[in-house]
């Protein structure tokens, strides 16, 4: 699974059917909707990986889409991408919330209470 964010231009390094250099379509489907978001991309060999960057446009946070990687219309490449712009790096435990900006935690460490 890839994670992407919701905007800008992509850079992705994908293991393919075929390895190819040059102009590639990707098809990136939402999954909750249905929506298409087609684009061209130009893809280079990086050793063992096929590299190439993609322009998805305006994706939906927190959604997950199909993408695919298609060569005259065969498909050399399929994978699911995660949208998010929350920073994501496990090496340093920043891991994905769902409850990200909804609520505020209380870190005090004071348990008096008052009785009335």
């Amino acid at each position: 699974m890839k994670i992407i964010t919701t905007s800008g231009t992509k850079a992705l390094k994908i293991i393919p059917r075929t390895f190819f250099a040059g102009t590639i379509n990707l098809k990136l489907t939402n999954e909750s909707t249905g929506g298409v978001v087609n684009t061209t991309a130009t893809a280079s060999t990086d050793k063992n990986f096929m590299s190439f960057t993609g322009t998805f446009g305006t994706l939906v946070e927190g959604e997950f889409y199909n993408l695919e990687v298609l060569l005259s219309g065969a498909t050399i490449y399929k994978d699911k991408v995660f949208c998010t712009d929350q920073t994501i790096d496990q090496t340093n435990n920043n891991y994905y919330s769902v409850n990200s900006g909804e609520y505020n935690t209380e870190n005090s460490f004071d348990n008096d209470y008052i009785i009335l």
